[in-house]
């Protein structure tokens, strides 16, 4: 009788922990970092992690602001090879303020070359994690 229960309590514990069931997704980690251009610090921007083609997993991404990025929405970045997109904006000229007092929208241009977003070349390759895993991009015009 004892070998019974703990046989049904072994099952049981087995099926509530995820042993044997359906996967939720690919596993993800946290991936936090820094961007610079030129040696400077990628003031705003975004930065996108592509799975290499082939995988079947979804894209990640993550605002970048004073040069930093952290990615954790839905628990992070899918493990394995990625693509990197990284842009980046500043506004095309200074600020105005308009007659209400208020500033003046100003239109922002792209200026990180195209082989780093539209046509990137960057590829990086994320690792299984129980802390948060660290990928600087340090671009170079």
């Amino acid at each position: 009788m004892k070998s019974l229960l703990f046989i049904t309590s072994v099952f049981l514990g087995l099926n509530f922990s995820g042993c044997g069931s359906e996967a939720t997704g690919p596993e993800r980690v946290i991936v936090t970092g820094s961007v610079t251009f030129d040696g400077k610090p990628v003031s705003q921007g975004e930065i996108w992690f592509i799975p290499a083609a082939g995988r079947e997993a979804p894209q990640a991404g993550a605002i970048i602001k004073e040069g930093q990025y952290r990615v954790e929405n839905k628990g992070g970045v899918p493990i394995g090879a990625c693509q990197v997109k990284i842009t980046a904006e500043r506004p095309q000229e200074e600020i105005k303020i308009v007659s209400d007092g208020g500033p003046e929208e100003i239109p922002t241009t792209q200026y990180l070359p195209a082989r780093f977003n539209e046509k990137t070349e960057l590829t990086t390759d994320i690792q299984s994690s129980s802390d948060p895993v660290r990928k600087d991009f340090d671009l170079k015009s």
